[in-house]
């Protein structure tokens, strides 16, 4: 039985020259090609100011990768998600602690249960005592 050689590192895309692939080395050759446009159609300080925003995005869409997703990725879906219709499902949760019947407690009013005369008197003192340095 003859073996086939099966193609690894299908993730990575091809390099033209070291570091640079196919698509890094188009996005910046649209990002030169709008500098030269841009060199002969307006003046030069609006020129400079406009390359260096256009170079830098470009630079970004061509190199910069956020979770393993090429920025051109990510802005391709934001706009689609952004742009397409959005369903929203509500689906009411049952309870998962189902309500139960409460027993009702009686409370007992403080007042009604027996006291003890020395602790009240001491409390007073101390309130009375509390009251007069206080003024």
């Amino acid at each position: 039985m003859e073996q086939y050689p099966i193609p690894q590192f299908i993730e990575q895309e091809g390099k033209i020259a070291f570091f640079i692939s196919f698509r890094q080395f188009f996005y910046l050759c649209g990002g030169g090609v709008i500098c030269f446009v841009l060199y002969y159609t307006v003046p030069f300080a609006i020129f400079a100011i406009l390359s260096l925003i256009v170079m830098v995005a470009t630079g970004a869409l061509a190199f910069l990768v956020i979770n393993g997703m090429p920025l051109a990725n990510i802005l391709l879906s934001s706009v689609g998600f952004l742009a397409g219709s959005k369903n929203y499902t509500w689906k009411k949760k049952e309870s998962a602690y189902p309500f139960k019947a409460v027993k009702r407690i009686q409370i007992r009013k403080i007042d009604e249960g027996p006291k003890l005369q020395a602790q009240t008197s001491r409390l007073k003192k101390i309130h009375t005592q509390v009251e007069l340095r206080s003024k």
